[in-house]
């Protein structure tokens, strides 16, 4: 099937009615898990391995990468970087989301009344709020985006190009710890952590590095494929404009429903065997979800695995949902009567072994200023 399967129609992309949307590529070497209740127990039974199967890692950030760690290494790294991603946290940061979503989008609305949201909104807002829960000074978040993308956006990549990539990331994130600045953000809590022992050289800087390895990308795909959702079932999105109330379940069932993650943490059985669990499919058991292939907001029920399970479970999962609630406030507040700006079919999308998500999403608006009746969500 190649790393990447490609394909047309916001709706099948959503829905997963054609091969390869949910899951992307099919995995070689390993066993898919797709059962809702085995992927869970996989996830958090501590005798299958991450780091067993990292035996060589790509470049100089990926021994650091706590996705990559077992206890007791993975309990005391996530243990320095929980606090920045904490509920608490999060929640502060509320207001910076939203003045953020709102700048961006007046952007958009002043260049006229259509663009490409995935490239105008949705990456800049993940990847700008990303950089501000780090703490990555403006001048150099341009050259660090360029060297994660290199590394963790290319599909196609193979080991020599990510190594290259990698140690790109690793000196440029080497030159900003080293540099006169001042870190602030959970990069300045890490530079605090060395200083006090906690770290060496080499791990501040691989850790540091292992931080743009993928989170905004998933983050940024995550909100075009919510907007996707909404698109494609128009009569949701009518409630939810009319009942911000909605605004917590109709994230949660986007999550469910069309996650940007595909497949993930490979791990290493006690028995040698190799094993991933497929969130996407995971997310639509029929043992467990009721309709599962229907996009239901408030269905009630288990929660999803899309953001993992156990100790691994996502460490950004509350800033993602911040993410969502804000982007949705604003986006369909400032731009009224956002929608698709061409037909179904033209949406291209892309699914890898890791990510999924359209590659444009182009979107137009009525010229009229918003009422802005829909800032309750975020209040």
């Amino acid at each position: 099937m190649g790393s990447v399967v490609h394909g047309n129609g916001g709706h099948a992309f959503v829905s997963a009615s054609c091969p390869g949307a949910l899951n992307g590529p099919a995995p070689e070497g390993r066993r898919l898990i797709g059962s809702y209740a085995e992927a869970r127990r996989f996830l958090a039974d501590p005798r299958n391995s991450r780091a067993r199967l990292v035996q060589v890692p790509f470049g100089p950030a990926s021994a650091m990468s706590v996705t990559e760690m077992d206890p007791p290494q993975h309990t005391y790294v996530r243990g320095l970087l929980g606090s920045a991603f904490s509920a608490r946290a999060i929640t502060r940061r509320a207001p910076t989301l939203l003045r953020r979503a709102d700048a961006l989008t007046e952007r958009m609305r002043r260049s006229g009344v259509s663009c490409d949201v995935m490239a105008e909104f949705c990456v800049p807002f993940a990847y700008g709020t990303h950089c501000d829960v780090l703490g990555v000074p403006d001048e150099v978040r341009g050259e660090l985006y360029r060297w994660s993308c290199a590394r963790s956006a290319a599909p196609n990549a193979r080991g020599p190009q990510l190594y290259r990539a990698e140690t790109g990331l690793y000196r440029a994130v080497s030159n900003l710890f080293f540099s006169s600045r001042r870190l602030g953000g959970l990069l300045g809590e890490l530079a605090a952590a060395h200083q006090g022992g906690g770290l060496s050289g080499q791990e501040l800087t691989g850790l540091a590095a292992s931080l743009f390895f993928d989170g905004h990308i998933l983050a940024s795909n995550q909100l075009a494929n919510a907007l996707l959702c909404l698109f494609v079932h128009p009569a949701h999105l009518d409630r939810l404009l009319s009942d911000p109330a909605l605004l917590d379940a109709t994230v949660e069932e986007t999550l469910r429903y069309s996650p940007s993650i595909t497949m993930g943490m490979t791990r290493v059985t006690p028995a040698g065997s190799r094993a991933a669990v497929a969130f996407g499919t995971a997310n639509r058991d029929p043992h467990v979800f009721t309709e599962p292939d229907r996009f239901v907001p408030l269905r009630t029920g288990p929660r999803h695995l899309s953001f993992g399970w156990g100790p691994h479970h996502c460490l950004g999962a509350e800033l993602v949902r911040a993410e969502l609630r804000a982007a949705l406030t604003v986006l369909f507040d400032r731009l009224p009567g956002l929608r698709p700006a061409a037909a179904d079919d033209a949406v291209v999308w892309s699914a890898s072994a890791t990510v999924r998500g359209p590659q444009r999403l182009p979107v137009t608006w009525d010229r009229r200023v918003g009422a802005r009746r829909l800032n309750r969500w975020c209040t």
